[in-house]
């Protein structure tokens, strides 16, 4: 007999009590509810999931800012909880100037399947800011999409990216469901939702193996999936920036957790 083997089955053979009381999920563990959860270990997954605690950020991470000297190093910030805190500059409002961005490598993609970004962020400043979480193709210094400045269009950067953006240069003030896929650009979908100023909220994006995305905000999944929102082949990498949209000081995006995963190929 296996050391972990199922010796009490309590669906078919894919969840049961080992002889030591243990469970046993064989395909993975789910913890959390529809809209707000991860998956703990199991064969079939990879995961990264980093709750920035200690006083080091991992080396799998990689900042980037912008050349204004008030762009301070995206550090942890040590307290209950842990967070990584973003401090853009307050300069010329571009990203070159005054972006500050975190990522980490390109290891992931969509078509490996069951691809999901969740993470807790918050905003100090709600006034003229733009900034961006999910997935994106590069690690260089770039807002992945952003605002036209004209009406509620977009400008996209990246040329695969899925996300959640927020930027008063919108003629709505609201979070923003928005994708690239090989240069062409998903519908984007207004959420409804405007974030509060020094207040969290939890953002999850699930991308199908085929490149179709559902976004939740807070447990709450939003409208209809966005197709064609990522090509499913190309490599992506989470991301998360923020920038002034004018030279003023003050704007930060606090992490409290990142965790992404996907199927194992």
């Amino acid at each position: 007999m296996a050391l972990y083997d199922i010796m009490k089955t309590l669906y078919g053979r894919k969840l049961g009590l080992d002889s030591r009381g243990n469970l046993i999920a064989s395909g993975g563990l789910i913890v959390g509810t529809p809209g707000a959860n991860r998956i703990v270990g199991g064969p079939r997954h990879i995961g990264m999931y980093d709750d920035f605690l200690g006083d080091v950020v991992a080396d799998q991470w990689n900042f980037t800012e912008g050349t204004d000297s008030a762009t301070s190093d995206g550090a942890i910030v040590e307290g209950v909880n842990g967070v990584f805190r973003l401090t853009a500059g307050d300069s010329a409002g571009t990203i070159a100037a005054d972006g500050a961005q975190l990522n980490s490598a390109l290891n992931w993609k969509a078509n490996s399947g069951e691809l999901t970004f969740e993470a807790r962020i918050k905003l100090a400043s709600i006034a003229s800011v733009s900034c961006f979480l999910g997935f994106t193709d590069t690690k260089a210094l770039e807002q992945p999409v952003q605002s036209a400045s004209s009406a509620d269009t977009l400008t996209t950067n990246a040329t695969d990216a899925v996300g959640f953006m927020f930027d008063t240069n919108m003629a709505t003030d609201n979070w923003f469901a928005v994708g690239v896929a090989t240069d062409v650009d998903a519908t984007a979908k207004n959420v409804g939702y405007a974030p509060v100023a020094d207040t969290y909220e939890t953002f999850r994006i699930e991308v199908s193996a085929t490149g179709i995305a559902t976004f939740a905000r807070n447990g709450v999944y939003l409208g209809t999936a966005m197709t064609g929102a990522v090509t499913p082949t190309v490599a992506l990498t989470p991301c998360f920036i923020i920038r002034p949209l004018s030279a003023v000081a003050g704007k930060t995006m606090d992490i409290d957790y990142v965790g992404v995963s996907s199927l194992r190929v």
